[in-house]
């Protein structure tokens, strides 16, 4: 049993071919896929794909990089769309400095909103953040009052950053393909991140790990980073997969 924490469904190279999505993904083994939203169209988009097919649930929240055209009352459309059953987290929110560092402080304003929504309705967060991470832990160091749980996604933090988050609670780490690109220099970011605080994901369509690097991603390929973490961690496939399937349930379910 797997769950992809992250995979955007919607985007049209996944949607144009959704039932053999879907179907691929099953013949490996996922049981549950997790479709986080960046804007208003790509929620009304996942909360149709959760009522057509029943392993599909949703995230809903303003990305980081749609904010351009919003205001702060924008945020009551995410609170109607979590009221949806197979809603499961407000995300994906956060803060990226990479593709957008012009406005930093309405970035964070949203963030810290949409957080606080989340902690409202007692549901975990799904946390994007590029060139960005150290204002994003002191945001959460700031909200998390004990009612906050979530994921860091696409995790590119070092050791020291690893060790700060793990002492606020309840979130989790996941990591995307390109960990096991020839390249990639985290290996220690992994082996530091207990096991029990470990989720799978794709980020489908982007990130497609080896043997599929540049192709377009889906669930169905997070088998190929679920084996490289266990393999750092000294564990068998089997038992990485029981560890992450139990945390999702954990955090999301």
């Amino acid at each position: 049993m797997i769950v992809d924490t992250h995979a955007h469904l919607y985007y049209g190279n996944l949607l144009e071919q959704i039932d053999g999505v879907i179907e691929r993904a099953k013949s490996a083994g996922i049981s549950k896929i997790i479709a986080p939203a960046v804007d208003v169209k790509s929620a009304k988009k996942i909360l149709e794909l959760s009522e057509k097919y029943d392993l599909v649930y949703g995230a809903v929240g303003f990305h980081p990089c749609d904010l351009k055209k919003l205001e702060m009352t924008d945020i009551k459309l995410i609170e109607k769309f979590a009221s949806n059953n197979k809603v499961v987290a407000i995300g994906e929110i956060g803060l990226d400095y990479y593709w957008d560092s012009s406005e930093k402080e309405k970035q964070k304003r949203f963030f810290i909103e949409q957080i606080r929504l989340a902690k409202s309705l007692n549901l975990p967060v799904i946390i994007h953040t590029r060139d960005s991470l150290e204002d994003a832990i002191e945001i959460i160091r700031a909200e998390n009052d004990g009612k906050l749980s979530g994921q860091f996604h696409c995790f590119s933090g070092n050791v020291k950053q690893v060790e700060e988050i793990c002492e606020f609670g309840n979130f989790y780490f996941s990591f995307c393909g390109n960990i096991t690109f020839k390249k990639y220099s985290g290996i220690a970011v992994i082996e530091k991140v207990p096991a029990d605080k470990l989720l799978s994901e794709t980020d489908s369509p982007f990130l497609s790990p080896e043997p599929y690097r540049g192709k377009v991603n889906e669930p169905s390929r997070v088998v190929h980073s679920i084996e490289f973490i266990a393999a750092v961690k000294g564990l068998n496939q089997n038992e990485m997969k029981k560890i992450m399937f139990e945390n999702a349930l954990k955090l999301f379910f």
